[in-house]
């Protein structure tokens, strides 16, 4: 059995403990610092910028980010997001998030940079929360273990390779394999808005 540790209750956090659950011979642990919905995507307000209209392309909302990143965005990094989008937002649906919809399709919107309608929002505003829910709801059906208030301190490496993390409660956990997934750059700062 392979043992893989997920530290990280977002949308990446979660995600990545359900893909992972998913494969036969893995058992997964999922460690947050908080509770499962204190995370940076529980608070996320605005929606997914996503190709999924027949007049749009994925080069166009390639530009579009370009044009907004004013320089800054890293391009491949922007056409890898782009291209990957609609199956992600697909695999967001498969797992129960409940995108807006009109007419029975989903919900688009027109916001910031963008030259086609393409927002999607989950809940109105609460989009983050909305994504975070459903991801909750799967993860607790699943065979997932979760650990929350566990405040990881540091990685155990050992001969070049991360095997586990240790706790600030002195305690550790092992694994075959370890996801950072801790999100929260904003952190990075000294003065932030960013809550997780």
């Amino acid at each position: 059995m392979t043992h893989i540790l997920v530290i990280g209750s977002g949308v990446a956090g979660l995600t990545a403990a359900l893909d992972a659950d998913s494969r036969p011979g893995v058992e997964v642990t999922l460690v947050t610092k908080a509770t499962l919905d204190q995370s940076n995507t529980w608070y996320a307000q605005g929606g997914v910028a996503v190709v999924t209209a027949a007049d749009d392309t994925v080069a166009s909302h390639v530009a579009d980010t370009l044009v907004a990143g004013a320089g800054l965005s890293d391009d491949e990094a922007v056409e890898v997001l782009c291209a990957e989008g609609p199956e992600a937002v697909q695999h967001l649906i498969d797992r129960g998030v409940l995108f807006d919809v009109h007419d029975g399709q989903l919900a688009r919107g027109l916001e910031a940079a963008h030259s086609h309608e393409r927002i999607l929002h989950a809940g109105g505003d609460a989009t983050g929360a909305a994504i975070a829910a459903a991801l909750i709801a799967r993860l607790r059906d699943s065979d997932v273990v979760i650990r929350e208030n566990t405040m990881v301190v540091d990685l155990v490496v050992e001969g070049g390779r991360v095997t586990g993390a240790t706790l600030l409660d002195g305690g550790s956990i092992e694994a075959d394999a370890v996801v950072l997934a801790t999100g929260g750059a904003g952190q990075l700062y000294p003065y932030t808005t960013n809550p997780a």
